[in-house]
């Protein structure tokens, strides 16, 4: 007995055993929080993949079959895209997708399943743990009003740096591809949706509305955009005067207040009222009269005055740019906008009297001389002879003078480069690369500068015609003369909720929810000089020359953006306003960032390339269908 209780009083060496008996537990714990730790990393990218496939599988709802649009396809590519098969080891994966209508409401529903190995826990008889994700995402169908105002200034032209899985493009090819995509959305991946209204503003340095509009509200200039341009024109072979449907701006008044509340008498361009609406004059067509000024090649003197003696050759030195003013113009440029262009009381044919003959008068009254015969001469009394511009002249403010004609056949350069409008469109291409020669579109014509005509709000529209007119109106109009976003939100503010004039029936009985998406590249981009002429710069505004927005010919761009942020205010205001997304492509500038987030507080897109302006516009595509996860 006494050894018995010796040899339990002795604890040598019985350490090791306890500690052994100890340890045990505590490696089945540290293994079993390892594991489980693995498993919480699964679960968390398994969640992911079934939220990324449900929203994508909404995306595509209607489109069934075996395409690679398919929602059945972009399910897979989503989840697939989040969690890779054989993921952490993993085996027995079930991804299970299913679509229901629910009260109207188009739902996906994501469920995957799968096993994930244990690694210390089979020590304890634990080979794997099966772990489940679900998600729900959900579009409720609602009309839509969308008006889209896409910048076509020639900058677009330019290359985008390459992003992570894209190469580089150029910005328009980019803008054309991000389209698509949000139209993809909006139809969710079908070819119809009846729900679904849209409309397209292309802008640069105005917009081509004119023909949507009732005739009633834009003026009227004979030979150009009335009933005897098309009887003329016809008839005479050419219509190379003819009217493509750009305007001017609104008649406006000279140096608006900073307050974007206020609206001053006059400054008819900042709001929803329409030409000939009241006290709102009419809207004036749009052109650009003749770039090919002649320059002086012979100056010399006559009784004390400069004169020229008369170069008949259209094809000489002569009719070529100067890179500057002409060194003689006896008639300068009129500094009334204003003012009246038309004399109807005099005309040789039908052009006689159109917008352009105030220019040609202009430009090529300098030229007469008195040297040599009328013969060559642009400008004659009427039925010919000698129109001497130092004995007689013409009024265009009074309308009075001596009479006049234009002989257009004898303009420089006018039969051989004018273009007729018939055929002068954008070239669809214009902006696919980033070479001027490749892009550069017709010119010198009335027309130049004028974007493919808008889209006015419309239901019922197949995404193909929507994704043509992506793919052929809208194109970087190079050379370029400016960035007037103005005119773009003006004219894509007025035809979104005028709904009274540029009708379309919506065919549910609920109020349509309204949206205007404006996508630009910059800031805006005024130049009064462009190709080396002064006061020559024609634009939404007018010609420059004549201060038709400020009086300070420093204060343009200024101007030109408070008219955008009143224009904005006032879209603001409306009844039911449209909420506005604007996406600023490569845009760094302070000013013009602080103006777009003024218009659309928290809905400016910055983005740098091709990938973060797809992610915009799909961004806001799937706001504006409803696109969100349930579950």
């Amino acid at each position: 007995m006494r050894k018995i209780r010796a040899l339990l009083r002795h604890t040598k060496g019985a350490a090791l055993p306890m500690l052994a008996a100890g340890l045990l537990p505590a490696i089945g714990a540290i293994g079993s929080a390892i594991d489980m730790g693995r498993v919480y990393l699964a679960k968390s990218a398994l969640q992911a993949g079934v939220d990324a496939a449900a929203l994508a599988g909404a995306r595509s709802y209607a489109v069934t079959g075996d395409v690679p649009n398919s929602r059945d396809a972009q399910v897979a590519a989503y989840f697939y895209g989040n969690f890779p098969r054989d993921s952490m080891g993993s085996t027995g994966l079930v991804l299970t997708p299913t679509f229901t209508t629910v009260n109207k409401r188009n739902q996906t529903n994501v469920t995957a399943t799968v096993n994930i190995p244990m690694t210390f826990m089979r020590a304890f008889g634990v080979e794997q743990q099966k772990i489940s994700a679900v998600a729900t995402a959900e579009i409720q169908p609602h009309p839509l009003e969308i008006m889209m105002v896409l910048d076509n200034t020639g900058s677009l032209k330019a290359d985008l740096p390459a992003s992570k899985g894209s190469p580089s493009k150029t910005r328009i090819t980019a803008l054309k591809d991000a389209s698509k995509s949000f139209l993809d959305i909006l139809y969710q991946g079908a070819d119809n949706r009846d729900d679904l209204a849209l409309g397209f503003v292309m802008y640069d340095i105005t917009a081509n509305v004119g023909k949507l509009l009732p005739s009633s509200m834009v003026r009227q200039r004979t030979g150009f955009n009335d009933i005897l341009a098309n009887q003329h024109g016809a008839a005479l072979g050419a219509q190379a005067l003819l009217w493509k449907g750009c305007v001017f701006g609104d008649a406006t008044v000279r140096d608006l207040g900073k307050d974007v509340n206020a609206r001053e008498p006059g400054a008819w361009d900042v709001d929803r009222t329409l030409p000939g609406e009241g006290g709102h004059p009419l809207v004036e067509p749009y052109f650009v009269p003749p770039f090919y000024t002649p320059r002086m090649s012979n100056p010399g003197t006559l009784f004390g005055v400069n004169v020229d003696s008369r170069v008949s050759d259209p094809k000489s030195d002569y009719y070529k740019f100067s890179g500057g003013e002409a060194d003689y113009n006896l008639y300068k440029l009129p500094q009334e906008y204003a003012s009246e262009m038309l004399n109807t009381d005099w005309y040789r044919d039908s052009f006689a009297s159109n917008p352009y003959r105030r220019w040609f008068y202009e430009y090529y009254l300098g030229l007469n001389s008195f040297l040599t015969t009328s013969d060559d001469d642009v400008i004659t009394r009427v039925g010919g002879g000698y129109y001497n511009p130092l004995l007689v002249s013409w009024d265009f403010t009074t309308n009075r003078g001596t009479p006049f004609e234009v002989h257009y056949e004898r303009i420089p350069r006018f039969q051989a480069d004018w273009k007729d409008p018939v055929v002068y469109n954008v070239n669809p291409q214009g902006g696919s690369t980033n070479n001027g020669n490749a892009n550069k579109t017709e010119v010198p014509s009335p027309n130049w500068q004028c974007p493919e005509e808008a889209e006015p709000v419309t239901y019922g529209r197949s995404k193909a015609y929507w994704t043509n007119v992506v793919e052929k109106k809208n194109a970087a109009i190079y050379p370029a003369n400016g960035t007037l976003h103005h005119a773009g939100l003006l004219w894509g503010y007025r035809l979104l909720v005028r709904d009274d004039v540029f009708k379309r029936t919506n065919p549910v009985n609920e109020d349509a929810k309204r949206a205007l998406v404006f996508m630009t590249d910059g800031e805006t981009a005024l130049g009064t000089a462009p190709n080396g002429y002064a006061n020559r710069t024609w634009t939404f505004y007018g010609n420059y020359g004549d201060a038709p927005i400020s009086k300070n010919v420093g204060d343009l761009t200024r101007q030109s953006e408070l008219r955008f942020s009143k224009t904005c205010n006032s879209l603001q205001k409306e009844k039911n306003p449209p909420k506005v997304y604007i996406v600023a492509l490569t845009t760094n500038d302070k000013n013009t960032l602080d103006m777009f987030e003024q218009c659309a507080p928290g809905h400016v897109y910055r983005t740098s390339d091709a990938a973060t302006l797809k992610a915009a516009f799909e961004d806001i595509a799937s706001e504006l269908v409803d696109l969100h996860l349930v579950k």
